[in-house]
């Protein structure tokens, strides 16, 4: 690990990666994953993961970016053909991978139609929906930062206010109707916490000057776990409206987590492979559950525990292996 890297946001980075595992072994809905429905602990777990992995991982993107931001040297097409190298490409190349692996291979969720494959370079697809979001959310960030307009806290939270209100509307009304043409509507739901994460390096004089401040993060922070019961143990009328205040809750939570000062050598070890576990993991959780299944194991915590292993350590010997191939390395891995 370099001893340029903060190791805190490495640990976290690594945090969040799992999180994402262990939320794909689960199964975003009963019926995907290991298809657990209510009201299993696990799917009380996902509730939780579901809260907090994805604007976790973005947010770590907003303070990395933060940290080498965007060059007036550097134009746009310039800066966008370097994310698109990093993120599109692998995102076409290992979601091709996926799409065929699951359309041939037995035991699979969700398989698609072949001759529907063009869809996931143009829409969402499974796990691979973030990519295309990322890659929106840097070019937004490009052009506020090309046109100097989040130099300043006060210019910072009016920008923050306007990506809390599109993430709420971004599948509500006259949005639902949209096509969710790039995964768009990904963006802008996850726009807010790549702020948070830019506010986080950026800002950190003002954002984290006063107690007074870090104790109304605290507050706040409780009435996101609150919200988390709601969501799990109320109605779905409930559930949905508590799911409203969440970019609410998770703002000053993310600040919080972003300014620990704490580092695990193992957490700060998996994040080193953040982003090619992200890559690969799917192919380890539906293949360690595949093959347990086979094996005729059907214990819940064996299987759980065992995929997430399996969709972990796959990953990071996969990058082992293929970054020592140019080619390899752009395209599976998106590194020059």
């Amino acid at each position: 690990m370099s001893s340029k890297k903060n190791l805190s946001i490495e640990t976290l980075r690594g945090i969040a990666i799992l999180l994402v595992v262990i939320g794909h072994v689960i199964g975003s809905t009963p019926d995907g994953g290991m298809k657990i429905d209510f009201p299993h602990p696990l799917r009380y777990l996902y509730v939780w993961i579901d809260y907090i992995q994805m604007p976790l991982f973005t947010a770590i993107a907003g303070w990395v970016y933060a940290l080498k931001p965007f060059s007036h040297t550097v134009g746009f097409a310039e800066f966008a053909r370097k994310k698109a190298l990093r993120l599109l490409v692998p995102m076409a190349v290992v979601g091709t991978i996926y799409f065929l692996v699951q359309y041939f291979m037995p035991g699979t969720n969700n398989k698609g139609e072949l001759g529907q494959i063009w869809r996931i370079y143009v829409y969402p697809y499974t796990i691979y929906w973030y990519l295309p979001s990322l890659f929106l959310i840097f070019m937004i960030q490009w052009v506020i930062d090309r046109y100097k307009r989040m130099e300043t806290f006060k210019e910072w939270c009016l920008w923050c206010f306007v990506a809390v209100m599109l993430s709420l509307v971004n599948d509500e009304g006259l949005m639902h109707s949209l096509p969710n043409l790039f995964s768009f509507k990904g963006a802008l739901g996850q726009l807010p916490y790549f702020f948070v994460g830019v506010a986080s390096y950026r800002f950190a004089l003002v954002v984290y000057r006063s107690q007074v401040i870090k104790c109304g993060m605290w507050i706040i922070t409780l009435l996101g776990i609150f919200l988390i019961q709601i969501v799990y143990f109320s109605s779905a009328e409930y559930a949905s409206l508590s799911r409203l205040l969440y970019p609410v809750t998770l703002i000053p939570c993310l600040f919080l987590l972003l300014a620990l000062k704490w580092h695990n050598h193992f957490f700060t070890w998996i994040g080193g492979y953040a982003y090619s576990i992200y890559l690969f993991h799917g192919f380890g959780t539906s293949g360690g559950r595949i093959v347990l299944k086979m094996l005729g194991v059907k214990a819940v915590a064996l299987i759980f525990l065992f995929a997430s292993f399996i969709a972990t350590i796959c990953p990071i010997a996969i990058d082992m292996l293929v970054r020592r191939f140019k080619w390899g390395r752009k395209l599976l891995l998106g590194k020059n």
